[in-house]
């Protein structure tokens, strides 16, 4: 199963949305699809979804999943890291009205930086990488971390990102 989120911010993210929901449409994503919608106007024909989750029916969606697509929001991927999931995220554009500035992209070159996930910069390069998920995940290498190391890789993110 594929579980893709967006958050809860209060800006649409339809290109995410669109982007799988198509694919799945077209034969291109053969795996089941739920995706976590928030406040997006596109409405899925081809995926299961729903606008928002509880908090334990998120945790339960990604650690079902096979694999995680996720804006970048840090709570998100922390999440992720948090249950031994390595997400591929997705960061939203402020000049497509996704937030209100880019700081996404700054926070995903931080984490590609340091491999603990993987980075679709557009829907071409999303769609690549869910259908080589198993191979390109086994080449990071990337095992559970402990508590320690999650705030490590937090505070080394806030740090890169603060110095762009």
């Amino acid at each position: 199963m594929i579980f893709v989120t967006v958050g809860t911010e209060k800006f649409p993210f339809n290109r995410l949305i669109k982007a799988v929901d198509l694919a799945v449409g077209k034969g291109r994503i053969r795996d089941r699809v739920f995706i976590q919608m928030g406040n997006s106007s596109y409405v899925p024909q081809f995926v299961e979804y729903r606008d928002f989750l509880e908090f334990e029916e998120m945790v339960g969606m990604i650690r079902r999943a096979d694999v995680v697509v996720s804006h970048a929001g840090i709570g998100s991927f922390l999440l992720c890291l948090h249950l031994g999931k390595v997400p591929i995220l997705f960061p939203r554009r402020a000049h497509l009205g996704e937030h209100l500035d880019d700081h996404q992209m700054d926070f995903v070159k931080g984490v590609e930086k340091l491999g603990r996930a993987l980075v679709a910069y557009d829907e071409k390069e999303l769609l690549q990488e869910i259908e080589c998920y198993p191979r390109l995940v086994t080449r990071l290498k990337i095992r559970v971390p402990s508590q320690v190391e999650k705030l490590v890789v937090y505070l080394e993110v806030l740090i890169g990102a603060a110095g762009r």
